[in-house]
């Protein structure tokens, strides 16, 4: 299927992936949705956020595939939001839908995604934790559920590693916040419910998602996905929305001193040190936003 061009109709789908040296794990991304198939037109859309490896060159042997895959170049400033913004900015689709260059999309996946977007505006797949992860590790980070949607509170979000949205939706919203730091996806998600827009849940929009295996790289995530918690919870406030309490971080307080010992074992030492970063970075996000939460 072919791009379309000024004098052609828009697509009806852009997959955009943002990438940041996935040089390694694009390959599996890109085989997976070059199989895919699907009767709308659509592209793929690979947005290179500053890599300083391959991933320009392994997207670029793609081109040529079954389904067009397109190289973008987003390096006036670093982040996940910032490359999904640009991504949407290049591609004249009616519809995107949101992966990334680590994971690896189920059979299915873009019609899933595809004909769900045909009638509902913001839509939200499933993670598996199982396939691209040794089972030790897959027990460390519970997926949640595949019939439910994922919440923030009260607030049902998109993930940002398996969402899609029809492109007004997105303008609307003027697209990810682009300086805002750590789960921009609940954050526009919140953003997307003050407007009057939930997500709707795709089971078979299925995405295998691959967790970090060293504990630097586990640490560093878990902080940046504690660190805008706060600014989340007092966007939701300000927008009338029950986000999570202030107090709700007590929990997992109590759950770090009972595990404490299971750090003696590899799967028990990768969830604790998780949830301690997490933790560690809603601390952070509090004294940085000036505003208690736990």
């Amino acid at each position: 299927m072919a791009t379309s061009t000024p004098s052609s109709p828009p697509l009806d789908l852009a997959v955009i992936i943002p990438c940041h040296n996935e040089a390694e794990t694009l390959p599996a991304q890109l085989d997976s949705l070059q199989a895919q198939d699907w009767d709308g037109s659509w592209e793929i859309v690979v947005v290179d956020n500053r890599s300083t490896d391959h991933t320009v060159a392994v997207a670029e042997r793609y081109a040529s595939g079954p389904v067009p895959v397109r190289v973008v170049q987003a390096t006036e400033r670093a982040g996940v939001a910032y490359a999904r913004n640009r991504g949407v900015r290049e591609t004249d689709a009616r519809s995107v839908a949101f992966c990334d260059g680590d994971d690896v999309v189920h059979p299915g996946w873009t019609a899933a995604m595809g004909n769900a977007l045909r009638t509902e505006s913001l839509v939200t797949g499933t993670l598996d934790g199982d396939r691209l992860n040794e089972p030790w590790l897959a027990r460390t980070r519970p997926m949640g559920s595949s019939e439910t949607l994922p919440r923030f509170g009260r607030v049902p979000f998109a993930r940002g590693n398996n969402t899609g949205m029809h492109r007004s939706v997105w303008a609307e919203l003027d697209g990810y916040d682009e300086d805002f730091e750590g789960l921009e996806d609940i954050e526009f998600s919140v953003r997307a419910a003050g407007a009057g827009y939930q997500p709707a849940l795709v089971p078979d929009a299925r995405v295998a998602y691959r967790f970090r295996s060293g504990l630097r790289a586990t640490w560093r995530q878990g902080v940046y996905y504690g660190l805008g918690q706060p600014c989340i919870s007092a966007r939701a406030a300000e927008l009338g929305l029950d986000g999570p309490g202030r107090f709700r971080g007590l929990k997992s307080w109590a759950w770090l001193a009972v595990r404490l010992p299971t750090v003696a074992t590899r799967a028990g030492r990768h969830a604790w040190v998780f949830t301690l970063a997490v933790r560690c970075g809603v601390l952070r996000g509090a004294i940085r936003n000036r505003r208690l939460f736990f």
